[in-house]
């Protein structure tokens, strides 16, 4: 009797778990979205990978309904429509979004519908439709998982270039290494050498800083020198443009009220200047023909025109 009382139990248990268990799946295939949900359709273009009936909906990242459907778009093959059911109270505005998430690092996929903005209307189907549609973000289909395939190939193909390159440069990368591994161990036998060199092009930067400092002082002095200081670099300077000024003035006006008798004289000059050129080159062409005579004839030239005698 004992027996088929613990029978009974177990049987119950059972049961009980049976029931729970379709009671999750009920929950999750119908009451997720709050039983009679709001219906919209989702166009994508290209894959949908991932997504299957009865996929999660997010909204904000809370579970707020599921996918109902997914059939491709009769007018065009290369979109899919997807249906989804939503909680009555799911705030889907005319500029919500949906895309293909991927939800945490090993995650499940869903539908994810963004909010929108609050000024913005409540989504109500268009004349000749029959349920809303919400907008696709471009590139908000399964290109997730295309990308991520994309990019393991990628990877692969990395590593395979790079074993190639370290096997055709074996030899020298291991040259490489030892001549780092004889710098290294140079650089340690001779790290006192070292250490002084870089103590003596500090003491050097310390230098430099020094005199760069007294030149910034300098030139901060002569800046900021004072005009009212007669004895100031700047007040000399000033003083001396104001003795060329003033020269400049007085020369000036002299010349300027002798410059018709002083260009006249210089006219003057000039003309006699040359009449003396041509005196000086004619009595240059009369020497230069005495001397031809005489160097011609010096006897007759000296006796007065009689002819050497001839022996």
């Amino acid at each position: 009797m004992e027996t088929r009382a613990n029978y009974l139990i177990v049987g119950v248990f059972v049961l009980g778990l049976i029931a729970a268990l379709l009671g999750f799946i009920y929950w999750m295939k119908h009451d997720s979205d709050g039983g009679a949900g709001k219906e919209y359709h989702v166009i994508l273009d290209g894959s949908v990978q991932g997504i299957t009936v009865a996929s999660p909906v997010m909204f904000n990242g809370i579970r707020f309904g599921a996918v109902r459907q997914i059939e491709l778009l009769p007018e065009d093959t290369r979109k899919v429509r997807i249906l989804i059911s939503v909680r009555q109270d799911t705030p889907v505005r005319t500029n919500s979004h949906a895309r293909i998430s991927q939800q945490g690092l090993a995650g499940w996929v869903a539908m994810e519908i963004t909010p929108g903005t609050p000024d913005m209307p409540m989504l109500q189907a268009k004349p000749g439709e029959r349920i809303p549609v919400i907008l696709a973000d471009p590139g908000a289909s399964g290109s997730l998982f295309a990308g991520v395939s994309d990019a393991a190939g990628q990877a692969s193909a990395l590593a395979v270039r790079l074993n190639n390159l370290i096997a055709n440069n074996e030899d020298s990368l291991r040259r490489t290494v030892t001549n780092l591994e004889t710098f290294t161990g140079m650089m340690a036998e001779r790290k006192d050498d070292v250490a002084a060199v870089i103590q003596n092009v500090r003491q050097l930067s310390e230098k430099l800083a020094a005199v760069s400092a007294k030149i910034d002082s300098a030139v901060d002095r002569l800046a900021g020198e004072s005009s009212d200081n007669p004895n100031s670099i700047v007040s000399q300077v000033q003083q001396a443009a104001i003795s060329i000024r003033q020269l400049s003035e007085k020369l000036d006006k002299s010349i300027g009220d002798k410059s018709g008798a002083l260009t006249q004289q210089a006219d003057r000059s000039l003309r006699e200047f040359e009449l003396l050129a041509k005196d000086g080159r004619r009595l240059v062409d009369s020497l230069d023909r005495v001397v031809q005579k005489i160097d011609r004839n010096p006897t007759g030239f000296l006796l007065g025109g009689q002819q050497s005698p001839k022996y």
